[in-house]
C-alpha cells in the first residue's frame, strides 16, 4: 500500500542560523549532515517564541537580535525518515513549513533537564566550514531548495553578520 502523501499537510518548523563574536555558527555534525537549532512549533505557540525555546532545549544557548529571515515548504524524500520519530512523522506530514531566523548567541546556560534532543559536545563552527560541510553534504532532489537556503543565508552573515 502506499500513502497518498500529497493530501498531508506541512509539519510546521524552525530553524536559526546563530552566530558569536568569534566567525562561528551554533551547528553540529552528524553523519556528514549539518544541524542548526531549531524544531517543530507546538500548537497555538509562536515561531519566534519556538526557536527561542528549542534552542535553549537542545543547546543551551540565550540568543538575541532574533530576525526572522524567511519561510519555505519543502518536501521530504522518500529516504528521509531514519529515525523511529521520523519515520512515525513521515506517515503524518509531506514535508516541512519551515521559519527561518537569524540572531546572536548572547550566551550559554546550565539546563538542569537535558532533553533528549540536547547536543552534547562542540556546538560551534567556523561559518566558512558550516558552508563546506553543505557544499560537500548529499543532495537530492527533495531538499535542493531547503539547502541552498541554507547557504544563502550563511554565505550572508559571514558577509554581512546579523543586522
Amino acid at each position: 500500500m502506499t500513502l497518498n502523501r500529497l493530501g498531508l499537510p506541512f509539519r510546521k518548523n524552525c530553524e536559526g542560523y546563530f552566530v558569536d563574536n568569534n566567525g562561528c555558527v551554533l551547528a553540529k555534525e552528524m553523519e556528514g549532515f549539518l544541524m542548526f537549532p531549531g524544531g517543530g512549533v507546538d500548537e497555538n505557540e509562536d515561531v519566534k517564541d519556538a526557536i527561542i525555546r528549542e534552542t535553549l532545549e537542545e543547546t543551551g544557548a540565550v540568543i538575541k537580535s532574533l530576525r526572522k529571515i524567511g519561510n519555505l515548504h519543502f518536501v521530504w524524500s522518500p529516504n528521509w525518515a531514519k529515525t523511529d520519530k521520523q519515520k512515525k512523522r513521515y506517515l503524518q506530514f509531506q514535508g516541512e513549513d519551515m521559519h527561518f531566523f537569524i540572531g546572536e548567541i548572547d550566551r550559554f546556560i546550565e539546563i538542569d533537564r537535558k532533553e533528549e534532543d540536547f547536543w552534547k559536545g562542540d556546538k560551534l563552527i567556523k561559518i566558512s566550514d558550516a558552508i563546506n560541510i553543505i557544499k560537500s553534504g548529499p543532495f537530492d532532489e527533495y531538499n535542493v531548495e531547503y539547502r541552498k537556503f541554507q547557504l544563502d543565508s550563511l554565505k550572508n552573515l559571514l558577509i554581512g553578520g546579523v543586522k
